[in-house]
């Protein structure tokens, strides 16, 4: 399923390949920016770009600009 993410969406980090050392699986983040296929997202731990696919919108209508 493809995803078309914009600033100030809702996201869950979905890794693929195991989790990252700064963050877990299942973290709540918001979408600061979109660059081809990796989107900048903020996490509580800070921010980071992820591949499109290791994110998981949280609902098709939640955003927080």
């Amino acid at each position: 399923m493809e995803h078309y993410y914009k600033e100030g969406d809702l996201v869950v980090l979905r890794p693929k390949n195991g989790e990252y050392s700064n963050i877990r699986a299942g973290t709540l983040g918001i979408v600061r920016g979109v660059h081809g296929n990796l989107v900048n997202v903020t996490f509580p731990q800070g921010t980071w770009a992820f591949p499109k696919f290791e994110l998981k919108p949280l609902t098709k209508e939640a955003s927080c600009k």
